[in-house]
């Protein structure tokens, strides 16, 4: 499954950055699909920044489908960036709490100035699931199906949403 997302953010380029960077755990107020996010690891070496955060999903966010797989204590993500300040980019993998050696989910995320207060946010990246051996041979599309509807229910929308949460709280950070 291919990721593709692209906003304009009505903010100044560095801020758009920073807040991404930096103030994470911050937007949580502004996106109500997500319970948590906490920075587990930051650490800077030379010109790249590794920031590890553990986002939590609010436990509506679970469908019926997926309950039978998915035990709801190891229903998270971990995002593992790599932040370069030099091209205003940063290059993710997200591992999964449930499922982690069957979920691949990677990309980058470039800002580039669209104006004098407005910012272009591109996401682009790559969803995989593998459940061979997992499920009986004649469930296995379903059954993927159902949980890479799951996944993508919780990843793809949630990089719109976050743009979003971005703006609401830029524009609250700034009034």
């Amino acid at each position: 499954m291919d990721i593709s997302i692209k906003s304009t953010i009505p903010h100044p380029i560095q801020n758009v950055y920073e807040a991404m960077r930096d103030h994470m755990p911050k937007l949580v107020p502004y996106m109500p699909n997500i319970k948590s996010i906490v920075v587990e690891n930051r650490e800077q070496k030379g010109d790249t920044l590794f920031l590890q955060n553990r986002w939590t999903p609010a436990q509506t966010e679970i469908p019926a489908i997926a309950r039978s797989f998915i035990d709801s204590n190891n229903t998270y993500w971990i995002d593992h960036a790599q932040w370069k300040d030099n091209q205003q980019s940063c290059s993710w993998s997200l591992e999964m709490g449930f499922m982690s050696d069957r979920v691949s989910c990677i990309g980058t995320t470039s800002f580039t100035e669209a104006g004098p207060n407005q910012t272009h946010m591109l996401i682009q990246g790559s969803l995989t699931l593998n459940l061979k051996g997992l499920v009986p041979r004649l469930l296995l599309g379903r059954a993927t199906k159902g949980i890479e509807g799951f996944v993508g229910k919780l990843v793809e929308p949630n990089f719109q949403k976050t743009t979003e949460a971005l703006t609401a709280y830029l524009s609250n950070s700034s009034s």
